[in-house]
């Protein structure tokens, strides 16, 4: 049950996903009908915008595709400027279960999370039904995020989390590149408390994942440093903070 002191926001990052955009809005009305809802159109060039505005659901729209991260960060900063006090991300291409999402709340605030991930592998740590260039780089980030911080953790690409307000401003001020890794070990540098609980997800049967065969390559290049970087700017931030 949601306490009555919070305002929450859930927010769908949506690039070119007219095959399940409908669905996926009609599931999280469904599911979170005491939460408000934000759809994300980064640039999408199919009919994405056109059903958004049939579904009668708000929307910010960016004119062009400026990418997964910065589609969050424009949830992130929407959320702050409107007072929410959680915000949850759930993905467009149907993979996450919205029916999942109220368990995943409660425990974030029970726990006293400032972001929770909704993690397909804390349970199994299983990453053998992935393609091995994926599989390869969120064992490599799950390393490299312990090696840094000193915390296992198991799912560092999740679209699904729950974000508390106090995590607000330095994510909205942070340049991440796709939220995940980087901004994960951003936040445990800061001192945040970030935690996993499981989830379930579905095949992806429509859409194309952000993942082309050119980012297995670029993608954990860019992604390492900023990672590494994020993990150097979060001791800085600390320590200029208790100096």
């Amino acid at each position: 049950m949601l306490e009555s002191f919070e305002r929450v926001l859930v927010a769908i990052p949506a690039y070119n996903e007219q095959a399940t955009i409908a669905d996926v809005v009609r599931r999280v009305r469904a599911s979170l009908p005491e939460f408000d809802l934000l759809v994300i159109n980064d640039g999408s060039t199919d009919s994405t915008p056109e059903i958004l505005r049939s579904l009668g659901v708000i929307v910010a729209t960016h004119l062009c595709n400026l990418g997964y991260g910065r589609a969050i960060q424009t949830a992130i900063k929407y959320a702050h400027q409107l007072n929410y006090d959680v915000l949850i991300t759930v993905d467009a291409d149907g993979q996450h279960h919205p029916e999942q999402v109220h368990r995943l709340y409660r425990e974030s605030r029970e726990s006293g999370w400032d972001l929770l991930i909704g993690s397909r592998y804390i349970e199994t740590r299983d990453y053998s039904r992935e393609p091995i260039g994926r599989r390869m780089g969120m064992q490599l980030f799950s390393i490299v995020a312990r090696l840094l911080t000193g915390r296992a953790i198991y799912d560092t690409t999740s679209g699904l989390k729950i974000m508390r307000r106090s995590v607000f401003v330095p994510l909205a001020r942070w340049h991440c590149l796709d939220f995940h890794a980087e901004a994960i070990v951003y936040l445990l540098s800061l001192g945040y408390r970030v935690g996993e609980s499981p989830i379930s997800v579905a095949e992806r049967t429509a859409g194309q994942s952000m993942y082309s065969f050119a980012s297995l390559f670029q993608y954990p290049v860019n992604t390492g440093i900023m990672t590494a970087i994020g993990a150097v700017e979060g001791k800085l931030v600390q320590r200029r903070s208790s100096a």
